[in-house]
């Protein structure tokens, strides 16, 4: 048995799948992969809906008829029951109360729909909901990397790269853990001198850098002072906007030093999408997101107007996200097209 959020690697290992509910707490089982979780997942909502559907359209044409019955059985002034008649008064009387049972009978059904038999309406367990906002457009090219050796005195890891990116890319750099994905990215933003050669930004490219541990996060601020550093907005502005991505209640006043992986991984993102950056570095952004919110952030990325460069190792990820593949096999890096190759 295992806990994994690699779909990849669930697709082609699990036998089975046992679903943790985030409402319910209760372990619900699905036989075969990660693929076939998610088709009787799909179909079993499509069949709720349904029967949902269904059942508050049956409730809904009982009520009417128990108000109709419920109707015909009202003592009107004026009427035959009204006549002076003992024997109309009584027989009437009777009528009356046939029909009132009848509507009550009518009554039990539908209280028994909206109790034991009762089909709940699908719930929506909660997700991030992240929505980039357009920024300027940059110049067609993004990124320049020319006869560049990326490292430390003493400790060259990467050499003689020639690399571009162009607006609009999506690229996945892939490789060993400490073979020099995250040194690349660090000279790209900046914050590390290529030991030779030049990197270059476009005109008006806006970067925004979402770091391995989030280690660009104030840690002794919380979520509502660095959002407001960043953006101007109101409490309750950056308390709606912080929902999105599940930072709520009191949430919001733990220092960012103090939230878990996953917490700050959501808070990072927050800040980048605050931010209208045109081209993102983000250095395995995933690996503290569960699967639906690496499907959100999936998501995410495909509405994003602008160009992407992300470590990922995340095989799922990568063949629905990326447009090109930076292969790093040290101390090179081995550029591929994705489009193409597919």
């Amino acid at each position: 048995m295992v806990v994994s959020h690699d779909r990849a690697f669930l697709d082609q290992v699990a036998t089975g799948i046992f679903e943790l509910d985030a409402v319910t707490h209760h372990l619900k089982p699905y036989a075969g992969n990660y693929s076939a979780y998610l088709e009787q997942k799909a179909a079993e909502r499509d069949r709720q809906w349904q029967e949902y559907t269904d059942q508050q359209s049956e409730i809904a044409r009982l009520r009417e008829s128990a108000a109709h019955v419920r109707g015909l059985a009202k003592f009107r002034k004026g009427g035959k029951a009204d006549s002076g008649d003992k024997f109309a008064k009584g027989f009437f009387a009777n009528r009356g109360l046939g029909t009132v049972r009848r509507a009550k009978n009518i009554e039990a059904r539908i209280d028994k729909l909206l109790t034991t038999d009762r089909v709940n309406k699908p719930g929506r367990s909660w997700q991030m909901k992240i929505e980039f906002s357009k920024g300027m457009q940059s110049a067609r090219h993004v990124l320049a990397i020319e006869d560049a050796d990326i490292g430390y005195p003493g400790n060259l890891l990467l050499k003689d790269l020639n690399l571009h990116i162009q607006y609009g890319d999506r690229v996945a750099l892939i490789g060993p853990n400490g073979s020099g994905k995250t040194s690349l990215l660090r000279a790209i933003t900046g914050q590390l001198q290529p030991l030779r050669g030049e990197i270059r930004l476009g005109s008006n490219v806006k970067l925004g850098y979402m770091a391995q541990e989030q280690e660009e996060l104030p840690p002794h601020q919380n979520a509502l002072e660095i959002m407001d550093g960043l953006t101007g907005w109101n409490q309750t502005e950056i308390r709606s906007f912080l929902s999105k991505f599940l930072l709520k209640g009191d949430d919001v006043f733990i220092p960012a030093g103090k939230l878990s992986y996953g917490e700050r991984s959501r808070l990072s993102l927050a800040c980048l999408v605050a931010q209208g950056y045109n081209f993102l570095l983000l250095d395995e952004p995933l690996n503290h997101l569960d699967i639906p919110s690496r499907a959100r952030f999936e998501e995410a990325l495909a509405n994003f107007d602008g160009t992407i460069l992300t470590v990922a190792h995340d095989r799922y990820f990568i063949e629905n996200y990326a447009s090109k593949l930076w292969d790093l096999i040290p101390p090179v890096i081995r550029e591929i097209n994705l489009e193409i190759a597919r």
